[in-house]
């Protein structure tokens, strides 16, 4: 039973481990990394049913050595980058389709929501093993007409 425990566990820390890696990329990014202009390529644009459109934004910028261009992409808003447009990238040498585009993520929620999900996990877990170890036998409901 203790190895089912484990892997919930780990299954329910998968999200709070991706958020913190994407949250330690940024700032990385934005600590060491390369100040240069891009070049906004191309911009594909995906509509969902209900909630607002997002631009998946592909741009070209030339790296610190000469004659040398990376092309990246990112997700923004709808409408807020034109074809043709120049924009501020900063970029890692070693990982040029990595980039940040001037304002913060916003991986605030998803981090809450990774951590409330988590301390849910730890919680059913305790309450399921309290439910096993009760005399020994597994919980009954006996409704109160069953007399």
């Amino acid at each position: 039973m203790i190895i089912l425990y484990i892997i919930m566990i780990l299954i329910a820390m998968l999200p709070l481990w991706k958020t913190i890696r994407f949250i330690r990329l940024e700032e990385r990014i934005r600590r060491e990394g390369i100040s240069t202009t891009g070049i906004v390529i191309h911009i594909h644009t995906t509509r969902y049913q209900r909630g607002p459109a997002t631009d998946r934004v592909h741009t070209r910028y030339q790296s610190i050595i000469p004659g040398q261009y990376h092309e990246a992409n990112f997700v923004t808003k709808h409408q807020k980058y034109q074809v043709g447009q120049t924009i501020p990238v900063k970029y890692i040498p070693e990982q040029p389709d990595k980039i940040v585009v001037a304002l913060r993520r916003g991986y605030w929620l998803m981090l809450i929501f990774s951590i409330v999900l988590l301390l849910f996990v730890f919680f059913a877990i305790y309450k399921i093993n309290e439910m096993v170890k009760a005399d020994g036998q597994p919980y009954t409901f006996d409704p109160p007409w069953k007399d």
